[in-house]
């Protein structure tokens, strides 16, 4: 993003109908900007300890839980961490490092008092992870080309449409669920080249959709 301090017209913007619309901001735009752009996959100086998620520990967190905390750092060990949607008007970025032993992130079903939850997943080198997403009829992964970055749980349904009911987003580094011409759609970028891949997941009978991730 280019800026300039001595003229202000100078400022790179977007129409206003985008984001703006009957006087509420739409969310969609500056969420897919966010999880684009923004850069919190390194440690944080003065975040408080990680908690450490390891064999048999089965540990839930509701947005409204991690609101009242500062806790928003964690290392995946083994164990099964679980995330409850409630929590209304609140939006948690979330850190969790997968290391030795790997293990589960699931996501619990929307309530009608959902909140976000933006999930930064690091993988370690030979490390398996699982990602749930309960009672949900369909999530997508789409992988960013231009930015080296894959989204899991922004997009469902058609290609080209956001998923209103899709409360928690999973971001890595890279193609984490190697998609590519021959298992996913593309879709034009901005620049009008193909750059986006996006692959629908379905849940099926299971109500249940789970999606492993292995670096």
């Amino acid at each position: 993003m280019r800026r300039r301090t001595d003229r202000l017209h100078d400022l790179p913007g977007k129409p206003l109908d985008r984001d703006i619309r009957g006087g509420l901001s739409v969310l969609r735009h500056g969420l897919i900007e966010v999880a684009r752009d923004a850069s919190l996959f390194g440690s944080m100086p003065g975040s408080p300890e990680r908690q450490v998620v390891g064999p048999g520990d089965d540990p839930r967190h509701s947005l409204a839980d991690m609101a009242r905390t500062c806790l928003r750092d964690y290392v995946l060990r083994g164990g099964t961490m679980e995330f409850d949607s409630m929590g209304a008007l609140h939006a948690i970025w979330v850190r969790v490092t997968a290391a030795t032993g790997g293990g589960t992130l699931a996501f619990g079903p929307k309530t009608a008092n959902s909140g976000l939850l933006l999930l930064d997943l690091s993988v370690d080198d030979n490390v398996t992870v699982s990602i749930v997403f309960r009672d949900a009829g369909s999530v997508a992964a789409t992988y960013d080309v231009d930015t080296d970055i894959t989204l899991i749980g922004l997009l469902s349904g058609a290609p080209t449409e956001l998923d209103c009911n899709a409360w928690a987003v999973v971001r890595l580094r890279g193609n984490a669920c190697g998609l590519n011409e021959g298992n996913s759609r593309s879709i034009a970028g901005d620049n009008g080249q193909t750059s986006l891949y996006i692959r629908q997941y379905l849940a099926g009978d299971t109500k249940e959709i789970r999606i492993t991730v292995k670096k």
